[in-house]
């Protein structure tokens, strides 16, 4: 078999342990040292202006209201700058990587008891080691991993509570959890919820719970929640652009881009989530092997969770919008039915197949990183030698492992995606910490911020720049860049159009989106 039954021996459980160390610094190895990029400083700057204006109910960015992500994962990176004591890249993207681990500590404990630790453990080390998961959103300060455990709670909460048909903590914790979720990501956690409900439900064929005392409560304190949260928002703002700006977000996805995106998003959909499903999708083939089908049948869990799979599936594949990284909080389920197929099969051409495709790998990280040395833009990676041999090391020791220790063929697998993530750790962040647009957005933004501390700055009128910029520049002045119609004493950020015809000193221009920008002086009482 590719996968035995049983626990791991001896050997087996020293290469566990060196996995897990080597995971551990791949995801932590320079997770700070490269400036917030994409949407990462959008999350910290909110984050900072709650913190600044001593207010966690109002989100704002540059002072404007926010209505389009409710603030519950900002109150975490809240969390995480005051335990560190400064608003770090680092402290901007823990959330995020512990969301990962987390997640992984929830998929191992949930299945151990139902497939056994051997399948636990891959099905939580697979996935962490999904490429998007791995090389992209473990590596950003975004909301996606932190959302996908939230809602994953929601399934394990409604599966394990309903098998020992205990109602009342299967609706709370279903509910509560989803209320977190809809205060990180508004409206999307309301489909998964009832998806998933009524999934369960219907296959257990216990459909009257749905209509219990222990469901109609636990809805009074989901929306109790919500409530008590927009009731202390009112108290400080008008929430009506929430409800507008929620609502629309959710259509827009849904049907943004008319029919043409559509249908195109109807045809690559599957295979963006199958690429991100990596190194999974390469065993899917094992799902087409009759015997295979009806083992998987013939097991209640499986079953169920291929029937949440394909029921949430769905809403996303006919929405133009939706992206694959929304599809995060299942992938463990689809994890867990490949890896459970694979174990239960003893294919011979599965067994071939596997060897092809560990010394494949195997191999390409092997030249990967001598190759390193003749990359032109990762001359500026220090110690690049002592790096590259020090991987290179690590991939002659599953040579070693797979070849004269038997260790299992996925097991390798896995262990080559982490030397690449390792690998990509010491060298891709130091190459967006000095070479990378956002690396001269931190520069300028730090540069003003030490131009104009102390000092007013705004933005006259609708200025809107690289929030990287912004995102160092508030950090730095501990202050709100707002926005006025007036010009008075102090710095200002002004298009063109807006430039005054005297009385003002020009102390930076920089561009975004083509468009030119200047920092001036003014000296109107002076």
């Amino acid at each position: 078999m590719l996968i035995k039954e049983g626990d791991f021996n001896r050997n087996e459980r020293w290469v566990l342990l060196g996995m897990l160390l080597l995971l551990l610094c791949a995801l932590f190895v320079n997770l700070g040292i490269y400036p917030l990029y994409l949407e990462e400083p959008r999350r910290g700057l909110i984050a900072l202006e709650m913190m600044f204006q001593d207010n966690l109910w109002v989100p704002t960015q540059t002072g404007d209201l926010y209505y389009r992500k409710p603030p519950f994962y900002n109150w975490l990176i809240i969390l995480s700058y005051q335990i560190f004591g400064g608003y770090s890249e680092f402290a901007t993207r823990l959330v995020s990587v512990l969301s990962a681990l987390v997640t992984g500590v929830v998929i191992y404990r949930f299945f151990k008891f139902r497939l056994g630790k051997r399948l636990a453990v891959y099905a939580a080390l697979s996935y962490v080691a999904c490429v998007d998961i791995l090389f992209y959103f473990s590596m950003i300060g975004e909301i996606d991993l932190f959302y996908a455990l939230v809602t994953f709670l929601v399934f394990v909460s409604i599966y394990h509570f309903g098998k020992l048909e205990q109602y009342w903590p299967l609706f709370l914790f279903a509910y509560l959890l989803t209320a977190i979720g809809f205060l990180t990501k508004g409206l999307t956690s309301l489909p998964f919820l009832v998806i998933s409900l009524l999934v369960f439900f219907l296959y257990e064929k216990k459909f009257k719970v749905l209509f219990s005392i222990q469901h109609i409560v636990s809805i009074l304190v989901f929306f109790a929640v919500l409530t008590g949260y927009f009731y202390i928002y009112s108290l400080h703002e008008d929430p009506s652009g929430w409800y507008t700006t929620l609502f629309s977000e959710s259509a827009d996805k849904a049907v943004g881009g008319g029919f043409s995106a559509l249908l195109k998003h109807i045809a690559l959909f599957p295979l963006t989530t199958m690429a991100n499903l990596l190194p999974v999708t390469l065993f899917i083939p094992v799902l087409f092997i009759k015997k295979v089908r009806v083992i998987l049948m013939s097991n209640r869990l499986m079953v169920f969770l291929m029937l949440l799979f394909v029921a949430n599936f769905v809403v996303y594949w006919f929405s133009a919008e939706a992206k694959s990284r929304y599809l995060y909080p299942l992938f463990p389920l689809i994890i867990a039915i490949v890896l459970y197929g694979i174990q239960k099969t003893d294919a011979i051409w599965l067994r071939k197949y596997a060897k092809v495709i560990t010394v494949f790998l195997v191999s390409v990280a092997t030249l990967t990183f001598p190759a390193m040395l003749f990359v032109k833009e990762l001359e500026v990676v220090d110690h690049l030698l002592f790096i590259a041999i020090g991987l290179e090391l690590l991939v002659v020791l599953l040579w070693w492992l797979y070849l004269k220790k038997g260790i299992e063929a996925y097991m390798i697998i896995l262990g080559v995606l982490l030397v690449l993530r390792l690998g990509y750790s010491f060298t891709v962040p130091v190459t967006r910490q000095k070479t990378t647009g956002a690396a001269e957005d931190k520069a300028l933004g730090l540069r003003i911020a030490e131009t104009t501390k102390g000092e007013p700055l705004y933005r006259l009128g609708d200025v809107r720049m690289s929030l990287t910029i912004v995102y160092y520049l508030e950090a730095e002045r501990e202050a709100i860049l707002y926005q006025t119609d007036e010009l008075k004493d102090g710095y200002y950020f002004v298009y063109t159009d807006d430039l005054p015809e005297t009385g003002y000193s020009l102390i930076e221009e920089f561009h975004y989106h083509n468009e030119p920008i200047y920092l001036i002086r003014m000296y109107i009482n002076e």
